[in-house]
């Protein structure tokens, strides 16, 4: 049986199927009884051909859809008004990235997304604006997307290079930054954040640090960036304080601890002792560490560059 009459047996069996549901009005069904007649008149079907054919139209519809709509869906055309509605909301959140309203920047950019999901700018905008509100994780989210549409997209590999960095995941933001480097060799921002980030990776070479169970991340005393140091400089204004922890670390080093336990060990130790021997003191050196927690942040996002969201 060749093809042209095959369909023609599809389409009679289905308008006969829908006959028989009876979920038409009067007209309708009538209409439909012509159309058979017709069908099967210029045609030439006999009734007996339609056992033939084992597959419902519906279901060749089905599948069809099944298979080719999610390509119809990325690859399509946007229209001309969807990517004009989608420029607009992407000025919008640059806007509001200048206003450093980085809430309503997202909103935008998610817009702009939903309305044009093919353009890589859109993703890599909003991973600027997590990235400002510290949602590295959705940052990076949105940089691999970006470059997903557009693996030569430099500014993509930077900001997701930024995101690692944040996470103080200092060898996947090598490699981005490497990247970005090699595609945009002129980019003096690119250069000087790979190199920072080449230092703290030679300096920090272990995977991304998570706070400890045991560390309060709100004391001032066990939360601040380079302990001993700034402990040392403390130790000397504070007769008192050194001598009870130089007991401590003696106490430590005997019990047989070591690494990062060992250091936890003496920062809970050095406060718990504190605490029962002179409270007013302790709450003195709090407000030294915090000081010096503050004297040495580094400025924001420990000074990486990172370029204004893309026009």
């Amino acid at each position: 049986m060749e093809g042209k009459k095959k369909l023609a047996l599809l389409i009679v069996n289905h308008l006969k199927t829908q006959l028989s549901n009876g979920s038409f009005s009067d007209e309708s069904m009538e209409s439909m009884e012509v159309a058979v007649q017709c069908i099967e008149s210029a045609y030439n079907l006999h009734p007996t051909e339609s056992d033939e054919i084992d597959v419902k139209l519906e279901s060749i519809v089905k599948e069809y859809y099944q298979v080719r709509e999610p390509a119809i869906n990325e690859k399509s055309e946007i229209s001309q008004f969807n990517k004009e509605q989608a420029e607009h909301h992407k000025k919008l959140g640059n806007d509001y990235m200048k206003m450093q309203h980085n809430d309503k920047a997202i909103e935008s950019y998610t817009i702009a997304i939903k309305l044009n999901p093919l353009n890589p700018i859109y993703y890599c905008n909003r991973a600027a604006a997590f990235n400002a509100i510290g949602d590295y994780n959705s940052a990076i989210k949105d940089c691999q997307k970006a470059i997903e549409l557009d693996s030569t997209y430099c500014k993509a590999y930077c900001r997701l290079g930024l995101a690692f960095s944040y996470l103080k995941d200092y060898k996947k933001a090598v490699s981005c930054y490497k990247k970005a480097c090699e595609l945009d060799p002129e980019n003096q921002g690119y250069q000087r954040n790979y190199q920072l980030t080449l230092n703290n990776l030679l300096t920090n070479p272990g995977p991304p640090p998570s706070t400890p169970p045991s560390q309060s991340p709100n004391d001032p005393i066990t939360a601040t960036p380079n302990i001993m140091e700034t402990a040392a400089r403390i130790m000397n204004d504070n007769p008192e304080v050194s001598t009870v922890i130089s007991n401590i670390l003696g106490d430590v080093t005997n019990s047989g601890s070591d690494g990062l336990d060992r250091l936890m060990q003496v920062g809970q130790t050095i406060v718990t002792r504190l605490q029962t021997a002179n409270p007013n003191l302790l709450d003195g050196l709090r407000m030294q560490f915090q000081n010096a927690q503050n004297e040495g942040q580094p400025p924001p996002h420990n000074g990486y560059h990172d370029d204004e969201p893309q026009s």
